[in-house]
C-alpha cells in the first residue's frame, strides 16, 4: 500500500473524502496531500471552495476547483486520476515510455462534476521522498505556497477517505511491441 500511495502519478486513483461541517463558506485546510513545495498533490479546501493542486516539481501547478463555497453539512468530495501511461512496468523493458505521461483529473463535489482538466504531463518516477502523505493537516510544505502555509488544518470533520488505486497493466501486445523496441535498441547499440 506505501508503495502504491507513493506511485499515484502513475497510477489511475480515485480519492473520494467524507466530510461535515457547519461552517460553510468559511471550512477551510488540507483534506489530503502528498508531497509538497518541490513536487506532490494536495486536496484541500480554501474558503469553502474544493481544490486539488498538482505540483509539477515547482516548474507548473495544474489546478482543478470547484466553483463555489460548500454549503454547511455532510459533502463526498472526489477527484479521480486517470493516467494515460503505461507506468513503470515499461522499465522491465529497458524503456521509459510509460513514464511522465498525461492524465485527466475530475472534480467531483456530491457525485456532480465541477471541474475536468487534462495535464499534458506528470512526475516521471516518485514524489518527493522527503515528504510525507498527510490528512487532515499539512505537517511538510504546501502543494502550493500561494494557498496555504502550513499546517492549514482542516476546520470541518472529515468522516472517511478512501483511497482506490488501480495501476496500468501491460497487456500481450504492449509487452512484445515493448520487447522488440528493447531488442531493436540493443542491437543499434553493438
Amino acid at each position: 500500500m506505501i508503495q502504491a500511495v507513493e506511485d499515484l502519478g502513475l497510477l489511475d486513483n480515485t480519492l473520494i473524502i467524507y466530510i461535515s461541517g457547519d461552517n460553510g463558506s468559511s471550512a477551510e485546510g488540507v483534506l489530503v496531500t502528498q508531497g509538497g513545495r518541490f513536487g506532490g498533490w494536495g486536496f484541500y479546501l480554501l474558503k469553502g471552495k474544493p481544490v486539488y493542486v498538482w505540483n509539477l516539481l515547482d516548474l507548473k501547478r495544474e489546478r482543478w476547483e470547484g466553483p463555489e463555497a460548500l454549503t454547511p453539512g455532510k459533502h463526498t468530495l472526489e477527484f479521480d486520476f486517470k493516467y494515460d501511461g503505461l507506468g513503470m512496468a515499461t522499465l522491465a523493458f529497458n524503456n521509459m515510455s510509460g513514464l511522465g505521461r498525461s492524465a485527466t483529473g475530475v472534480l467531483k463535489v456530491d457525485g456532480k462534476e465541477v471541474a475536468t482538466q487534462k495535464m499534458e504531463r506528470t512526475i516521471p518516477l516518485v514524489l518527493q521522498w522527503d515528504e510525507s502523505f498527510d490528512i487532515g493537516a499539512d505537517t511538510g510544505t504546501p502543494a502550493d505556497d500561494k494557498d496555504y502555509q502550513v499546517p492549514f488544518k482542516f476546520t470541518g470533520k472529515l468522516a472517511k477517505l478512501t483511497v482506490k488505486i488501480d495501476g496500468p497493466k501491460l497487456t500481450p501486445a504492449d509487452e512484445k511491441l515493448l520487447m522488440e523496441k528493447s531488442q531493436r535498441n540493443n542491437r543499434a547499440s553493438e
